[in-house]
């Protein structure tokens, strides 16, 4: 027993080694040469089972119960090995779970937060809009007060006009009267 157990301890260092190498095969591969190799020891154990070389008759010797034995602990051990690989397996895809969780949870905050920006960037161009639209009213009613104004000035320009011309005549007037008393 203890010499198939140092046997497989040989044959499982290379495998234990290729578990902790990055460069490792994927883990369906793995866990398919795994059950080959299963299924390989499977038919040993099936064949040490089937041994009968006893001198008693038909029955099993100690050496074949013994091979029986180690067949049945290769089994085992292979077993193991599958086992660790499924559990690796579970638990890469717990974890490839919650960074995918982490990863949803990150883009949903992250087109949350875009959604704000949006309607904050979109509320306040609103805002310039209707801010934009209240300084051409006020403009608007500028202008108007100016042309009023405008057309106020350009009256009393015009009433000013006049009376100057008025006066003009006047004192041409006067003075063409004050030459002639003369």
């Amino acid at each position: 027993m203890f010499g198939f157990l140092v046997l497989a301890g040989t044959l499982f260092r290379p495998v234990a080694a290729q578990a902790q190498d990055p460069a490792r095969p994927p883990l369906d591969a793995r866990l398919s040469a795994l059950l080959r190799e299963r299924a390989v020891l499977t038919r040993q154990y099936a064949e040490a089972n089937a041994q009968r070389h006893s001198l008693f008759g038909n029955k099993p010797s100690k050496k074949d119960l013994q091979e029986v034995v180690d067949a049945l602990q290769g089994i085992v051990d292979k077993d193991q090995q599958i086992v660790d690989v499924l559990n690796r397996t579970a638990q890469q895809a717990q974890t490839t779970s919650v960074r995918l969780a982490a990863t949803t949870t990150q883009l949903e905050n992250t087109s949350r937060g875009d959604r704000n920006v949006t309607a904050q960037r979109l509320l306040e161009l609103e805002n310039d809009a209707q801010n934009l639209r209240q300084r051409e009213k006020q403009q608007l009613l500028k202008q108007r007060d100016l042309e009023a104004e405008v057309a106020e000035a350009k009256q009393g320009h015009f009433v000013r006009d006049a009376l100057i011309a008025v006066l003009s005549v006047a004192c041409v007037g006067l003075a063409v009267a004050l030459r002639r008393r003369k």
